[in-house]
């Protein structure tokens, strides 16, 4: 299959390749960016599913070597981050592919970062309120390629690291790690069992989700965001309930990918400080913890923004006998929990190893996550810990 076979969407710093079998391409991509030996980025599960056949056949055909680090876990560390250095520089890499879900792509992110600026990956960290270490201009190239419909780390300035000193989840950012080319293809979604098209589901919607209702400004973000929503109302439930409806699967491909561009565009809200801090606290995967939380967040922000809440409502076709906008953009709230529990996500965090006595903490730390400074409406250390109340 050639490069020009896939639809190109070349609207950011990087280059998009959209398509089934678009992952055939990826040996000709890589001796594009001058590549002949790629350290390739994965997690075990990835492997074990056959996921890696195509893309080590791609290279191989190419002439791109390939060495193996395969140790990536969710929620990946800054520890796993510093082996991941070590694996690099000791490969003579000069190249780095992640196949994998988010945190595959935002491991290969961060590791491309620290082994062109040195130094520890937390000393690039927005969050620690220290200079941060200027991002480095000659990083090797990266190529994402994702096997989950969720994160849009595969055109996002993003990885999120956890830090376990202070156990938190934590962002690096820049535009330079966008990766140079994202290869997309609904194929390489298809074995994801239902629970995993479930969360990774939701954390697309949240992306497009938040990032609509996000107060900075962007027509061209709204218009991506909105869509991505429609995406996910329209196509979700089917990819859950059969993984092979390759319909659904490109339609959730194609909604995590505009979640991506949309938060580049206009970065994201609450919901996504409140989910971080299940992860760093218990381990609650990132789809599960954005799941929990949502519907919570979207109640307590509806008064932000009553007309783009109520076009969420109609992007979900809900809302259609409603006697004012109040009352339609409150649909929005029932639409998405209606979503959440006909895919069989969890809705109550004492179900997912959340103890009663965490809350404040988690409530604490939810403030230091600055996702929620674009919320529509203003948060608090109170209103984070009333919402996980309620979600407990």
């Amino acid at each position: 299959m050639k490069v020009m076979d896939q639809i190109i969407y070349s609207m950011w710093p990087g280059e998009t390749f959209f398509g089934d079998g678009a992952v055939k391409g990826l040996g000709e991509h890589a001796c594009r960016l001058g590549g002949s030996r790629a350290l390739l980025v994965t997690d075990p599960g990835v492997q074990g599913a056959g996921l890696l056949e195509d893309a080590l056949a791609a290279l191989d055909t190419a002439d791109v070597e390939s060495v193996l680090f395969d140790e990536v876990e969710a929620n990946p560390a800054d520890e796993l981050i510093g082996r991941g250095v070590e694996r690099f520089n000791k490969s003579g890499a000069d190249l780095l592919v992640a196949v994998g879900g988010g945190s595959s792509i935002d491991t290969a992110k961060a590791v491309q970062l620290v082994a062109a600026g040195g130094g520890n990956i937390l000393d690039y960290d927005l969050g620690l309120g220290n200079e941060v270490k200027p991002t480095p201009g000659d990083m090797a190239p990266l190529i994402a390629v994702p096997t989950t419909a969720g994160t849009g780390s595969e055109v996002t300035a993003w990885a999120v690291i956890t830090d376990t000193r202070r156990n938190i989840k934590t962002s690096v950012g820049d535009v330079n790690l966008i990766p140079r080319i994202a290869i997309v293809d609904p194929e390489m979604t298809v074995t994801m069992p239902p629970v995993l098209t479930a969360a990774t589901g939701i954390d697309a919607l949240s992306h497009c989700l938040e990032s609509f209702v996000s107060t900075l400004e962007h027509p061209l973000g709204d218009l991506l965001a909105l869509y991505g929503v429609r995406l996910v109302a329209q196509n979700l439930r089917q990819a859950v309930d059969n993984g092979e409806d390759m319909v659904a699967r490109r339609n959730m491909a194609l909604a995590s990918m505009l979640g991506g561009m949309s938060l580049n565009l206009k970065w994201g809200g609450a919901c996504h400080s409140l989910a971080h801090q299940l992860s760093a606290e218990a381990g609650v995967s990132h789809g599960v913890s954005i799941a929990l939380m949502l519907p919570h967040q979207i109640e307590h922000s509806l008064s932000g923004n009553w007309e783009k809440y109520a076009k969420v409502a109609e992007a979900f076709e809900k809302g259609e006998a409603a006697n004012s906008l109040q009352e339609k953009a409150m649909q929005a709230v029932v639409a998405v929990d209606d979503l959440i529990r006909d895919i069989g996500l969890p809705t109550r965090l004492r179900d997912v190893g959340i103890r009663e006595d965490m809350l404040p903490r988690m409530a604490r730390k939810a403030m230091m996550d600055d996702s929620h400074m674009t919320n529509p409406r203003r948060c608090t250390e109170d209103a984070m810990l009333g919402l996980y109340q309620k979600a407990y």
